[in-house]
């Protein structure tokens, strides 16, 4: 009947519902009420009802730690429901209906905690309608055994009690755990961001030192004087290569620098634009798989100029390589490979 919103984030594993500590509960549960049904005995453990039903709730005891996500799913939930009616119904219907029936009457307390968890795990209206079951089948019985109803409230009203606290103190719990979710989902964005921030300025810092170990020994000989006209040939390269990767720099990456070079030095005048803002539009992998188709298509070109755009075209980043006749050729590095 409800749900835990966000479901995203398992509230169950961060409240410990699950794991070590989980399990030392429900090992302690066994040895409760292993001890409380040998030493109460009476006439429910006389009978095979008594002994199915200690079955059924140890059994539901462990399905309820076990790292279900949250909320639990409902056939779990309706199972222990299920298991809640039948031994209410089945001991019940064994207890004394004069005196007070002790310890006898344990089921109504472990059915109880079997419904406690079921709400800690985010579906308290059902463990409600649990205990509004259980509640009624003791109503039930005293009814038609001794034509008294209010006996088999007053032997279970403690239990209602019991769970409206926890119930209470669950939802209390879930609320402080989905603030601490949150909290650590704005830590983890704020890491995020930050290690980006860091990647970004490293990368901006390999790059001055890419461009410095380029351009310093040309700008030393320039400097200097000692400039002919091969030299002046290869700083207009290098020129181009530089405006390369400030211009294009999604793409200035094997093969098609070395493409661009040789096609420039053949006299193509050559640009690269990278239109793409978003620095994670490519992979790697696929930068790689776009600069390689560009730079077979810069091998084919024989006349300039030559323009290679990368672009979103219809929502996809994509590769485009035009000609000086006219020519158009595209590329989606997502969607293809070089060669296919």
């Amino acid at each position: 009947m409800t749900g835990e919103r966000g479901g995203t984030r398992d509230l169950g594993r961060l409240l410990g519902l699950s794991g070590p500590g989980a399990w030392m509960l429900a090992g302690l549960f066994w040895a409760t009420y292993l001890v409380i049904a040998h030493f109460s005995g009476g006439r429910p453990m006389q009978h095979w009802q008594g002994h199915t039903s200690l079955v059924l709730i140890l059994i539901c005891a462990v399905v309820l730690v076990l790292p279900w996500r949250t909320p639990l799913p409902l056939p779990v939930v309706f199972g222990v429901i299920g298991v809640v009616v039948f031994t209410s119904a089945a001991m019940s219907w064994l207890l004394p209906t004069e005196g007070w029936p002790g310890w006898t009457s344990w089921h109504f307390a472990a059915d109880n905690f079997l419904l406690f968890m079921v709400a800690l795990r985010g579906r308290v209206w059902w463990g409600a309608l649990g205990v509004s079951l259980m509640t009624g089948i003791a109503m039930l019985w005293t009814f038609t055994t001794t034509g008294d109803p209010t006996r088999g409230f007053l032997l279970t009203y403690w239990q209602v009690a019991s769970y409206l606290a926890g119930a209470f103190f669950a939802l209390w719990l879930r609320r402080t755990a989905r603030q601490i979710a949150e909290f650590q989902e704005t830590e983890r964005r704020r890491v995020a961001e930050e290690q980006a921030r860091e990647s970004a300025a490293d990368e901006r810092r390999r790059h001055l030192e890419r461009v410095r170990s380029q351009a310093g020994p040309a700008l030393a000989r320039i400097a200097s004087g000692d400039v002919d006209d091969e030299a002046r040939r290869d700083h207009g390269l290098l020129e181009a290569e530089l405006r390369d990767q400030i211009r294009g720099r999604k793409l200035a990456v094997d093969p098609l620098p070395a493409a661009l070079r040789e096609a420039r030095s053949r006299g193509i005048a050559a640009s690269v634009l990278d239109d793409l803002r978003d620095e994670d539009a490519l992979t790697r992998a696929e930068k790689g798989y776009a600069a390689t188709w560009a730079a077979e298509r810069v091998g084919e070109t024989r006349t300039g100029p030559i323009t290679i755009r990368l672009a979103r075209v219809d929502g996809e980043p994509t590769v485009t390589v035009s000609t000086a006749d006219g020519g158009t050729a595209s590329f989606r590095p997502r969607i293809s490979r070089p060669g296919r």
